[in-house]
């Protein structure tokens, strides 16, 4: 799953990195939108106890999905980073075929010195 999500990603020209990353932890709904910073790289956690489904990073402004997993194993990560500017969703749910939870990220402008 690791591989196909990092060749998927490349292809959408989205960095993919190993190293250090701010953390989102799906079980805060509460908590968004999550502002992040272009090129900031975000590490996406399953935390649930449970697996997750028909897990979406989409650019709702262009009706653009950039991301899909049919299924997110609990205590599994991913991470990228967002070379664009504006907003964007995470959306899961807790059971096949239910209502889905959303995230927003909020991502803005690196400015240099």
């Amino acid at each position: 799953m690791r591989t196909t999500i990092f060749c998927l990603l490349l292809s959408l020209c989205f960095c993919v990195s190993f190293g250090q990353a701010q953390p989102i932890s799906l079980d805060l709904s509460g908590h968004s939108p999550f502002k992040f910073y272009q090129n900031t790289n975000i590490k996406v956690s399953n935390t649930f106890e449970i697996n997750l489904y028909d897990l979406t990073v989409t650019k709702p402004s262009l009706s653009k999905e950039i991301l899909s997993v049919s299924e997110f194993i609990s205590g599994e990560s991913f991470e990228l980073a967002f070379s664009k500017v504006g907003v964007y969703e995470i959306c899961f749910s807790k059971q096949r075929n239910e209502a889905r939870t959303c995230l927003k990220l909020d991502v803005l402008k690196r400015i240099t010195a």
